[in-house]
Parts: C-alpha cells; structure tokens; sequence
C-alpha cells in the first residue's frame, strides 16, 4: 500500500488538533480505466489540463512566500459539536477525492495525481479569548492560509476549529488552488450548509440538483485524454493561435533605473462608487453584462497603446485588443457539480477599428463568447503555440490573463446614470495598495463584484511596470467608462495621457 499523504503542521496559534479519520468506499472500483496503477489504497492519473496550469502558479508563487491558497470562513450554527464538524469533514474528504489527493513528481519530471482511500486531516481547535470569537476566527483563517501548501507532501486543504468557551463557533478552511477554483467550491459549501453551517460565506450561483453525478479528477483527466477530449483541445488551440496571431505586441517599457520595491509583486486594491454607476449605466444601455463592459474597457486600454496593423486582405487597416479572461468550464452536469479546478485563462481578441464603446462592447460580447465555446487546452501546448506565434511574428507577447470576474449571488444595479450622480460618487473612492497573492502575470485584474458594487485589485508585476502605471491603469479604467455612461458615441479607443 502506498503511504497516505501527512497533513500540514498547525498554524502558529495555540490549539490541540484532532484528527478526521477518512475511509473511501473501494478504490479500486471507483477505479477510470487508463488513468493509471490503484491498489487498495491510492489510484494515480494524470493531472487535468487546469490542475497543471494551477500547478504551475502556486510553485511561482512559492517563490515569493505566497500559496495561492482559497479561504474560506464558515460560522456553525449554535449546537454544532466538536464530534459533529469531525464527521461532516470526514463525509466530506469522502465525497470529494480531490481534497484527498496529492501531486507526485517523479524523477523524470513526470507529474502525477495519487488519489487515496484512506488517512487523516489534521483539525487545529482554537479557543477564543472571550468575546473576541468573530476577530480570532479571522486571525486564524489568516494563520491557516497564509503559508504555502505543499500538495506534494500533504492534503491540498487545511481546517481549523474555533471555539468559544468550549462550543464551536467558526470552521476555519484553507484549499490550494490545485485542488479548486471558486466554482468548486459551491457544493462544498453547500454540503457543509447542509450539515454544521448557517450560511456559504461566498455565496454564488446554486449548486446543481441533488443526484448530478460529478466528474472527479480521474475522470476529468481521462476526459481530456479521450479522443473527444483531443478534439475540444484542438479547436481551443486554433481559436489561440487566431488570438495570438492579431493581438497586439507587448509594449517593452522604457529603461527604468530606479530601484525597484520589494516585493516584486504589488497589489492596487480599488473601490468606486462612480465606476459602479458607470458599469451599471453601460450595462443597461447596451443590454450586455457588467462582466462585459469591464471587459471592452480592457480591450480598449489595451488597444490604444499599440497603433494600428493591416487588415489581413490587405484592405486598409484595423486596431485590435485583447484580454484574458478565465474560463470555468461547467456547463455539462458532470463538471457544474465538480470539485476540482475547470478553470483557465484563454485569450479574446476584438477588433476595435471604427468602434464606439456601445458598438465595442457588443463586439467584445461576441468575442467572448466564442472564447469561452473554446475553452481551455493543455498549458504546455498553449505555451509552445504562444512561442511559435511570437517568433513566426518578430514580436513579444503577454499571455497574461487580464480579467477575473466573480460575481457574487447577488448583482450589481444596472440602471442609468447622470453627470451630477457621476460627480457626486467621484470622491468616495478608496485606492490603497494591498498584499494579496501573486500570478504569473505583468498585470492581472481581479473584479470582486456584488450588490454593493465591484472590488477591484490590480497586480503588477514591477520588474515590467512600475507601480504607478497601475494607479495610471485604474484611472484610465474609470474614465473610459465615466464617459461611455453619460455619451452613446463615446469613442472606444481613450487617451491614455
């Protein structure tokens, strides 16, 4: 039998822990033909197209001290038991085997997934100092997700207990990102609701009905290996190389001198009341998603710092933008209801020549969705199809993914605005700079978005922009879409100044 994976080591906080004993029902049945050698304890597969793009990023980012680890805090609702969070994480690490699943590299750089049937996660138990439960709860949900995960020495998830004279009060959970995404998350949530939680702490769309079968991380490697697998990846990679070969050429920043601030990746952390309205002002008139109209003023930042190229029939010229947006592809019962990461960053290419920022968001709205039908592809063939296109052009190119877009159960109003209303809203905006984790990307913006508007965070990476040039991105951002709210025929392209 091969040796079950250790848990992480307990946060820096004094607590005792207790173990949460996991028994999965017969590997060895549960067993997808081809994914690889099981025995009675463990079955090894390849890792998913989105595990190793995950893979990738959370050993970059481990470079840096960071883990690109998911948090989550959960309050338990009054009578919950020690004994009763120990039996819905068991039931849990059952029901989802990707929390119980860890990577292995072989001598020959091979990676592999090892699923087990068997072992045990360590539950850190806090006790709070008294009426201070709500802050230490926070304080240890930082402890536990702070330090990297090593997914190849211990289970992709951390959990934390935290009580109050004795009673729990908050479950403290940290996943890596090799294991989730956000969307993965829905029905653990949901099963944690449904057993010792008043409420998903982030709350998103409704899990699927009861009773979808789930696509586990065996399964979905399979998938991808399958003759239909190949296919779709196929025709993801030629809708990148028709992307990569019209988006604009990275622009190489001028010879910067001064020294540079530590760490290299620095975090813009931005709220508005005005791009709120702004957003929601476009949304309305246009009828597309707020998703979108952030996403065409990307592409028109992007646009109009490059000049413009020759039309492919060699009939006058054109100017196109790009953005990457993240995929998550769910739209099969079998992977809506899957816990494990279905997603990736892939590329939308628009034409802006001629475009009004009306006309421009109804094109980035059908440019994005002919993004997402292609969907994601093995990274290292992306990576080798991006170095081909470059070179084949003479030109560097950015794969950053540009835009993250999370929207919340709940929307943001979409309703017109006014140049007073606009004016008014202008001062309350808050920019600061923040830690967060970081991807590998010159810049990559995250949009945190519910009823109470859009939580903007920025990344840039300074060894490519200095940290200014992103103050200057955010303000160009909320100008762009200031004007596209109070006039139709705003132009697309701004002027960056």
């Amino acid at each position: 039998m091969s040796r079950p994976a250790p848990s992480p080591a307990a946060p820096p906080f004094p607590a005792r822990t207790v173990p949460v004993p996991f028994l999965a029902p017969d590997t060895a049945r549960e067993h997808v033909d081809g994914a690889g050698p099981a025995d009675g304890d463990a079955s090894e597969a390849p890792l998913t197209w989105s595990q190793r793009y995950y893979l990738a990023e959370v050993d970059a980012a481990r470079a840096h001290g960071r883990g690109l680890n998911v948090p989550r805090l959960y309050r338990l609702r009054p009578g919950t038991t020690e004994a009763g969070t120990v039996t819905a994480l068991s039931e849990l690490l059952v029901r989802y085997e990707v929390l119980r699943t860890r990577v292995v590299r072989d001598p020959a750089g091979t990676v592999r997934q090892r699923v087990h049937a068997r072992g045990a996660l360590h539950l850190a138990v806090h006790e709070a100092p008294a009426g201070a439960v709500d802050d230490h709860a926070r304080t240890v949900l930082d402890g536990l997700v702070t330090p990297p995960l090593d997914v190849t020495e211990c289970w992709p998830l951390r959990a934390a207990l935290v009580t109050e004279d004795g009673h729990p009060r908050y479950l403290a959970l940290a996943f890596s990102h090799v294991a989730v995404d956000a969307y993965a998350l829905v029905p653990v949530s949901e099963h944690l609701v449904e057993r010792i939680a008043e409420a998903d702490p982030v709350a998103r769309a409704a899990a699927p009905a009861a009773g979808t079968v789930a696509r586990g991380p065996r399964e979905q490697a399979a998938a991808e290996a399958s003759p239909a697998g190949r296919k779709a990846a196929g025709r993801a990679l030629r809708h990148a190389e028709e992307a990569y070969r019209r988006m604009p050429a990275a622009v190489n920043p001028a010879p910067d001198t001064r020294p540079r601030p530590s760490p290299r990746h620095r975090f813009l952390h931005r709220t508005s009341p005005a791009l709120d309205l702004a957003v929601g002002a476009v949304a309305a008139r246009t009828g597309e998603s707020p998703a979108t109209v952030l996403a065409a003023a990307l592409v028109a930042l992007d646009a109009a710092g490059t000049g413009p190229v020759p039309h492919e029939d060699g009939t006058g010229e054109t100017r196109y933008g790009a953005v990457h947006l993240i995929s998550a592809n769910r739209l099969r019962p079998e992977t809506a209801a899957a816990v494990l990461p279905l997603s990736q960053p892939v590329p939308c290419c628009v034409d802006t020549a001629g475009a009004t920022f009306q006309e421009l968001a109804r094109r980035t709205a059908a440019a994005s969705l002919r993004a997402f039908r292609a969907g994601g592809a093995p990274p290292d063939e992306l990576a080798a199809l991006l170095a081909t296109v470059a070179r084949e052009r003479g030109v560097r190119l950015d794969a950053t993914p540009a835009l993250n877009y999370r929207p919340r159960s709940t929307a943001l109003p979409v309703r017109p605005t006014t140049a007073g209303e606009l004016a008014a809203a202008a001062p309350r905006a808050v920019t600061r700079w923040t830690e967060a984790d970081p991807w590998r990307a010159s810049h990559y913006l995250s949009a945190d978005v519910d009823a109470s508007g859009i939580r903007l965070l920025l990344q840039v990476d300074t060894a490519v922009h200095p940290p200014e040039w992103a103050e200057r991105r955010l303000d160009a951002l909320e100008r762009l879409l200031c004007a596209a709210a109070l006039d139709a025929h705003c132009p697309a392209l701004p002027t960056l100044g």
